[in-house]
Parts: structure tokens; C-alpha cells; sequence
């Protein structure tokens, strides 16, 4: 399956290598698994900063608007 470059501008596996944070213990998650992955979390903060469009206008392949936003600070 081609992936869209237009919302998810960076490959899974480039996030997975060079993105996410990992502390010795592994994830700096802890807690429940996420309901949208943290790629597409990301991407969606990729997919605000470039189109600087509002977070409510987010499209709905990144998650809830307002997980994304508070997802935010974090990343």
C-alpha cells in the first residue's frame, strides 16, 4: 500500500529509527497503548506546522484534534 506524502510527509520506519524518543526502559510512554499511533501524532504536528491551519481543522487520519494539541508540548 503507497502511503500519501502529503500527510504523512516521513516513513514509519524513519520515525520508528530516528524520531521517537526511547529512554533505557524503552518508550518514555508509560501507561495504556495509544488509540493512534505516535507516528500519526506526529505527522499530524508536521501536517499543522506546514500548513498552519487551525488544530480543530486537523484532518481526522491524525487522531482527535485535541489529543494531537496536547500532544504538542510534548514532542
Amino acid at each position: 500500500m503507497e502511503r500519501n506524502t502529503r500527510l504523512y510527509p516521513i516513513s514509519e520506519e524513519v520515525f520508528n529509527q530516528r524520531v521517537l524518543p526511547v529512554s533505557e526502559g524503552g518508550y518514555i510512554w508509560k501507561g495504556r497503548p495509544p488509540k493512534v499511533s505516535h507516528y500519526r501524532t506526529f505527522c499530524g504536528i508536521l501536517y499543522i506546522l506546514r500548513t498552519g491551519c487551525p488544530w480543530r481543522d486537523l484532518p481526522v487520519e491524525y487522531g482527535y484534534w485535541d489529543v494531537v494539541y496536547g500532544l504538542y508540548p510534548v514532542w
